[in-house]
């Protein structure tokens, strides 16, 4: 299982019946941790693209490096390049 757990809170690009807010991961996250950012838990991150556009703003908690959200979600779903948390970039 995994050590930390992300949410995706605002999806600055989709309209809303394409929207990836709500999605969660990693898929070996713990229940618990995922319960956690239910309760509004965890620090900020913001997913961009290589032209410096954000795309997705979430939260992540656990034992983490920094990297997650963008490795498991951003880059593969859609092609994001950097990410800050908690407003700085990682």
């Amino acid at each position: 299982m995994s050590k930390y757990a992300w949410i995706i809170d605002k999806d600055h690009l989709d309209a809303p019946e394409d929207s990836s807010v709500g999605i969660c991961g990693p898929r070996g996250a713990k229940q618990t941790l995922l319960d956690m950012l239910e309760d509004g838990k965890g620090e900020q991150f913001e997913l961009f693209d290589d032209d410096d556009i954000l795309y997705y703003t979430g939260r992540i908690i656990g034992i983490y490096d920094g990297f997650e959200p963008l490795d498991d979600f951003g880059m593969p779903n859609a092609g994001c390049t950097a990410i800050k948390l908690n407003g700085a970039f990682v």
